[in-house]
């Protein structure tokens, strides 16, 4: 009998220990770190963004064309000679400043668009009259020439997503940003079906769509449904879903420098900053004729609208849709432009059944994601710049999918209730922390990513956005915001490593022997600030500004680098010039009235 209840004593003491250990291990589940699984057999097609890849004009010989110094001639990034823009109307100029009368400057200045853009000129079919070379690699990242790999990575910092997935499985689609949507939606169809697929042997394909990539997607989506099964994940990155109210306005003639206000004291300094070149400029145009002034920059929009803009149906699919009747009947209607006019339709037919295809996508199992920007104005080119929620490039409810946004220095209101729109489940919460956004009404609430304050161009720069891009391309456990919330929660702050990484190689590259050991150990100090803070991906903005600056000054203070802050006399030209331009503002305005 002793024996039996030591046995059964043994049992349960082993029963006790072994859900002791159950009860530790599943608190320990609860709080252990995020794991991720990394797809590495699956490629990535790189669909980039406008001007991530460059087009090239091609001579008699089939080459690609250089300038006199020696240059490649590019069709994208287009190139302007300011010497050569103003070549035609500094006459004019000077002959509406002496007369006050228009003296063919609007005219001259619309001629100079079209000189101006000449590589890019187009005939009334959107086919360009020069020829013009656009390239595509059909391999790998592996197989690119040292020079053409540099240049992609360049444009894009993604050598985490080689490193993570390799070389041999990242393709970079190039197309022409200033192209025919519909020729690079087949191109892109032929680029997966006859370049990615064989050469990996794979199944399927992950898509990351940037920027203007995310108006191939909806073009893409639209034309082979066929595909869906094919494409394991996508995720868009700044996507120009709805495309941009600064295209928009540029059609419609909505611009902000038709205001007074605007135009002498807000764009300029808005585009060149609070510099002495600004207020110069300010105070230039100041001199001219509202009436003239209005005429010649009306004839500038007009020749960049007709010349550039008209012809090209992938910028056509940037005209958001609430602009796009008013500007079809301004700029389309002509017979001659029936063929653009007839592919910009339906790929606003394409837009409109975005939705409905992007959720078909998602039932075949494909993990759709977004990640974006907010809380920075357009720039200062469009009428409402000052009040639309935007990244400076692409108003927010573009890159969102239709998320709601307060104007620019607001909230939606401490009794804002979230829509619900497309999640209503009452454990998420997609209202912004600082009020500002309802990720709710956006078509994937649940899998999009904000970055506060962060500027699409600048979007490169931004390590964590990189980092998360890369993150949900590649780990199959990366699948939405709560996913790993800790380490990258569905808002977040926007931050740049450029200046960082810039002042970090200017100290790897000094003669340190020069370096006196108190400003060697300030900066060691700094750089070790910084080096915590690019190891968490959650931004705290005053912390990464402070350190920023302290490295900048240690390295200043040692010689290391120039003394980044404004020196007295560019700060009290600066001044003295900002209240000229306010002189000049109200004698001219109180003149003119």
């Amino acid at each position: 009998m002793k024996k039996i209840k030591q046995t059964i004593c043994l049992i349960l003491a082993v029963i006790m220990v072994m859900s002791s250990c159950m009860l530790v291990s599943s608190a320990a589940d609860e709080k252990t770190a995020y794991v991720a699984d990394y797809d590495t057999e699956t490629p990535v097609v790189i669909v980039h963004g406008m001007s991530q890849n460059n087009t090239y004009l091609v001579d008699e010989n089939g080459n690609w064309a250089k300038d006199d110094d020696g240059k490649y001639i590019t069709a994208w990034p287009l190139k302007i000679e300011i010497s050569a823009l103003l070549k035609n109307a500094l006459l004019p100029l000077l002959g509406a400043i002496v007369t006050r009368k228009d003296c063919g400057l609007a005219a001259a200045l619309d001629k100079s668009a079209r000189e101006a853009l000449w590589v890019i000129e187009k005939d009334n079919k959107g086919n360009y009259v020069k020829n013009i070379e656009v390239p595509c690699y059909e391999c790998p990242m592996s197989e690119l020439s040292p020079e053409v790999k540099e240049e992609y990575y360049k444009f894009l910092p993604i050598q985490e997503l080689s490193q993570i997935v390799g070389e041999d499985n990242v393709f970079y689609f190039g197309y022409d940003s200033l192209g025919d949507v519909n020729a690079i939606t087949e191109h892109l169809n032929y680029y997966i079906h006859n370049v990615v697929m064989p050469q990996t042997g794979a199944k399927q394909v992950k898509i990351c769509s940037i920027s203007l990539g995310g108006t191939i997607a909806i073009k893409y989506l639209e034309d082979y449904p066929e595909d869906y099964n094919l494409i394991k994940k996508v995720v868009f990155v700044e996507p120009a879903l709805d495309g941009s109210n600064i295209i928009g306005d540029l059609f419609i003639d909505n611009l902000s420098f038709y205001s007074d206000e605007d135009l002498y004291e807000n764009v300029l300094v808005g585009l060149f900053g609070e510099t002495p070149v600004a207020y110069l400029l300010n105070m230039v145009l100041r001199i001219l004729p509202r009436d003239v002034l209005m005429n010649a920059l009306r004839g500038l929009a007009t020749g960049l609208v007709d010349h550039a803009l008209r012809p090209s149906t992938i910028l056509w699919a940037l005209c958001p849709t609430a602009y796009y009747e008013e500007a079809r009947a301004k700029w389309l209607m002509d017979e001659e432009y029936k063929e653009i006019r007839e592919q910009v339709d339906e790929f606003m037919a394409a837009r409109a059944n975005f939705k409905d295809n992007l959720f078909e996508l998602m039932e075949t199992g494909c993990v759709v994601a977004d990640v974006a920007c907010y809380d920075v104005n357009l720039f200062p080119v469009c009428k409402d710049y000052k009040t639309t929620n935007a990244d400076r490039v692409i108003h927010a409810a573009s890159t969102t999918m239709g998320a709601t946004f307060a104007d620019l220095g607001t909230t939606l209101g401490e009794n804002y209730k979230a829509a619900g729109t497309y999640c209503s489940n009452p454990a998420h919460n997609h209202l912004s922390p600082d009020g500002v956004v309802d990720a709710t009404t956006g078509y994937i609430p649940c899998s999009t990513w904000y970055f506060k304050g962060q500027a699409h161009e600048l979007l490169p720069h931004n390590d964590v956005a990189l980092k998360l891009a890369i993150r949900i391309m590649t780990d199959n456990n990366m699948v939405d915001v709560y996913s790993n919330p800790e380490a990258y929660p569905q808002f977040n702050n926007g931050r740049l490593t450029r200046d960082i990484n810039a002042n970090l190689l200017a100290w790897d590259e000094a003669d340190k022997s020069k370096v006196s050991a108190e400003d060697k150990a300030a900066i060691e100090a700094a750089i070790a600030d910084v080096n915590a803070l690019l190891n968490e991906t959650v931004v705290d903005v005053e912390a990464w500004a402070a350190a920023e600056e302290n490295l900048e000054n240690a390295l200043a203070a040692a010689g290391v680098i120039e003394d980044p802050d404004p020196t007295v006399i560019d700060n009290t030209l600066t001044s003295i010039l900002r209240s000229m331009n306010r002189g000049v503002n109200k004698v001219y305005g109180a003149f003119q009235k």
